[in-house]
C-alpha cells in the first residue's frame, strides 16, 4: 500500500518521477544513445565505438537509461544488448521535434553543414512511393545492415556507407540515386552522396529517416533487398 498521504507527497512523488527522465536525458550521449537504438537493438561493444566513448563509461550511460525505463537490456552469452522501451521512443521523438522545429542554433548548423544542393525536398508519403516505384529512381538504404533489416522503407536496398565503393557497380548511373540513413542529423547519407557525385551519379540525400517516415504513417518493412536487381 502507498504511504503517501497529503496533496503535496503526491505532487512530490510525481515530479520526482518525472525528473527520472531530465536527469536521463542531461548528457547528449545519452541522447545520442536513444537514437541508434531507435534504429536497432545493438550490444555495448557496438555502441561503445559509435559515439567514440570506452565500453564502461557506454554501459554506465545505459544503465541510466535503463533505470530511467527508457531502454531494457538482455543478455546473450558474454554480450549485453540493448533495446529502446516505449518511454524512449516517445521522449527522444518529442525532443528531436521541438529541436528541428525551435531551435535556432540546431538550425543554422543544418544549413551550414549540409549542402542544399544534394537534398531532396521533404516527401509526402504519395510522391515517395511514387518516386521509389518509378523505374528511374533507386532508394538506398545507407546505415548498418542489422538496422535495415531491423526496420526500413519499403522499395529500398541496402548498401551500408562502408560498402558503397565496393558496390558502386550494382547501381545503374542512368537511374536517379535516393540515399537515406537514420535522419536529420544522420551524416551517413551526406557522405554517400558525396561518394556517388563524385564516381558521376546523379544522386540526392533524403534528410528524414525511418522516425520520420514512420511518423508520417509508412509502414517499415524488415529483412529485404540487398541489391537492385533483386527489386526488379
Amino acid at each position: 500500500m502507498s504511504s503517501i498521504k497529503t496533496g503535496r507527497e503526491f505532487k512530490n512523488f510525481i515530479y520526482s518521477s518525472l525528473a527520472k527522465y531530465g536527469k536521463a536525458l542531461s548528457d547528449p550521449k545519452r541522447i545520442e544513445l536513444l537514437d541508434l537504438l531507435i534504429q536497432a537493438e545493438k550490444n555495448v561493444d557496438l555502441m561503445s565505438k559509435e559515439i567514440g566513448m570506452s565500453i564502461a563509461s557506454t554501459s554506465h550511460h545505459l544503465q541510466i537509461l535503463k533505470e530511467a525505463r527508457l531502454v531494457r537490456d538482455r543478455k546473450e552469452g558474454r554480450n549485453i544488448f540493448y533495446q529502446i522501451e516505449e518511454a524512449g521512443i516517445l521522449i527522444f521523438n518529442t525532443i528531436y521535434s521541438a529541436g528541428n522545429k525551435f531551435n535556432a542554433e540546431i538550425q543554422m548548423e543544418m544549413k551550414s553543414f549540409f549542402d542544399p544542393d544534394q537534398e531532396t525536398e521533404g516527401l509526402d508519403y504519395k510522391d515517395f512511393l511514387k518516386r521509389v516505384l518509378s523505374k528511374d529512381t533507386v532508394l538506398i538504404d545507407v546505415r548498418p545492415e542489422n538496422e535495415y533489416n531491423a526496420g526500413h522503407l519499403p522499395g529500398s536496398i541496402s548498401i551500408p556507407l562502408k560498402e558503397l565503393k565496393s558496390r558502386l557497380d550494382k547501381l545503374p548511373k542512368r537511374k536517379k540515386i535516393l540515399a537515406y540513413c537514420r535522419g536529420k542529423y544522420c551524416v551517413l547519407s551526406e557522405e554517400a552522396v558525396k561518394i556517388l557525385r563524385t564516381e558521376g551519379y546523379n544522386a540526392y540525400r533524403i534528410p528524414e529517416g525511418p522516425l520520420e517516415f514512420a511518423n508520417k504513417g509508412i509502414r517499415l518493412k524488415k529483412g529485404g533487398f540487398t541489391s537492385p536487381s533483386e527489386r526488379s
